[in-house]
């Protein structure tokens, strides 16, 4: 899997035999930089000549195949004994209005360079059926979790977005921007990734106005099913709502965009049928002390990281690619039609043989 976030491709290595899945190891594969830069780039403009997108096609691939044989050398575990290949892909335009969801890095090539069955293009069944095609997330994590009781799992990526689980109903949206636009904003003024456990931000006042403006786009108002991305929460959108954005210290305007994801995931909490009796957050948002101080200062119940239910919170996501795999291979559709709008449950995905 790489997300919205564009830090690597996240390899796990996942045991399916038990009932409860099972992580037997877990890697970032990073992105060379100009790789990085190529991708984020189609954040902000999406229009890209057709040898260039099969250009990147090939060169996310090869960051998938390496990811995963990288993951296989350090578990020690050898091809042949690896069932399938989940592979998400890199999303670069998600647009469920027309109703597409691109992602690249071609499973063929997947397949045929680590010799293993490889799954993939996930989310354009469900949109096929009228669904958002996102997010999928919460289909796994109910299967993860199996909580009876209510909770929610918060992802915090790129994008936000939440899973509200409570043994019988499986609700899941995208609430909006998660890190996207912090670590937009400094890569572009601070030159360096992210704002590490929200330090900058602790250290800002959040602009009253500003985050008024931000909270007026339409997107947050919207009535779940609905689903986002980085082509629309980006950069451009950030500059366009801001005028300008030198008027600010950095300090202040992380601390203001750190406030816009925290009042984002507080707005989507409303839309839900039943409060919680607790947030299990994962993601690399999970790791930014600022959001979920935050978080926590405005609700009841525990604000955690998934690590407290001993489920690695950079992982699970990967995770999910597995179980989609497993899924695809025993025809068994998932079910999304209270999650993304779909009529239908779908069967995902189409798969790659390694001959």
């Amino acid at each position: 899997m790489s997300g919205t976030s564009l830090d690597g491709v996240d390899a796990a290595l996942v045991d399916f035999q038990r009932e409860d899945p099972v992580l037997k190891g877990f890697l970032t594969y990073p992105y060379p930089t100009s790789l990085r830069q190529q991708l984020d780039d189609l954040n902000q403009d999406p229009n890209l000549a057709l040898s260039t997108l099969c250009q990147l096609e090939y060169e996310v691939a090869n960051q998938f195949s390496q990811a995963a044989c990288a993951l296989l050398e350090v578990t020690q575990t050898q091809p042949s004994q690896v069932r399938a290949i989940g592979s998400h892909g890199q999303t670069i335009h998600h647009a469920p209005a027309i109703p597409m969801s691109l992602q690249i890095g071609h499973p063929a090539f997947i397949a045929k360079h680590t010799g293993i069955c490889t799954v993939a293009d996930f989310r354009v069944d469900d949109l096929a059926h009228q669904g958002q095609g996102a997010p999928l997330a919460p289909a796994f994590h109910r299967v993860l979790f199996q909580s009876s009781q209510p909770v929610v799992i918060i992802n915090i990526g790129g994008i936000a977005n939440l899973t509200y689980l409570d043994g019988q109903e499986v609700i899941g949206f995208d609430s909006g921007p998660g890190n996207g636009l912090m670590d937009s904003y400094c890569q572009t003024t601070l030159a360096q990734a992210y704002d590490k456990s929200g330090a900058l931000a602790a250290k800002g006042q959040v602009i009253p106005e500003l985050l008024s403006r931000w909270l007026s786009d339409p997107y947050f108002k919207k009535p779940a099913p609905k689903s986002t991305g980085k082509e629309y929460f980006n950069a451009i959108w950030l500059q366009k709502n801001t005028h300008n954005l030198t008027t600010y210290t950095v300090e202040d305007l992380l601390s203001t965009l750190a406030q816009l994801t925290v009042e984002t995931l507080l707005m989507a909490l409303t839309q839900l049928p039943k409060q919680p009796q607790a947030i299990w957050v994962c993601g690399g948002g999970a790791e930014n002390q600022t959001l979920i101080q935050r978080l926590q200062k405005h609700l009841p119940y525990p604000v955690q990281s998934t690590q407290i239910q001993s489920i690695n919170p950079h992982a699970i996501e990967a995770m999910m690619c597995a179980w989609l795999a497993k899924e695809r291979l025993e025809n068994r559709p998932i079910a999304l039609t209270s999650i993304t709008g779909a009529n239908k449950n779908s069967i995902l995905g189409g798969v790659w043989s390694p001959i």
